[in-house]
């Protein structure tokens, strides 16, 4: 196994961790909603939709006039959150679970 270098680890570390505080922000709490199952990992979500699982999803907006308008992209969603529509393709976004960050205070890295 490769040794990770120092920015690649503060890189990927600091998005989970960045996107950790605030979804637990925005929930209260981590542990309280859903566990990502294999079908949410694997499914596209449409507006409308709720979120069963507080995470980072990927987003995919759909072609206007054979143009994008918006290149994929990742938000964070708390679970109970409903999918919105996009201002520019409205109904065409889709998002897709992407992962579901450790909150801080659950980290092995950090004291408690």
């Amino acid at each position: 196994m490769r040794k990770m270098k120092r920015r690649e680890f503060l890189k990927s570390a600091g998005v989970a961790a960045i996107a950790a505080g605030c979804v637990n922000a925005a929930t209260g709490n981590l542990h309280a909603e859903e566990k990502p199952s294999d079908m949410t990992k694997q499914r596209e979500f449409q507006p409308g939709e709720k979120a069963k699982t507080s995470g980072i999803y990927d987003v995919f907006h759909d072609k206007i006039d054979g143009e994008h308008h918006a290149h994929q992209h990742q938000v964070i969603v708390a679970a109970g959150t409903v999918f919105p529509r996009c201002k520019g393709c409205h109904q065409w976004v889709k998002f897709k679970f992407a992962q579901q960050p450790v909150s801080i205070d659950k980290d092995p890295h950090f004291e408690a």
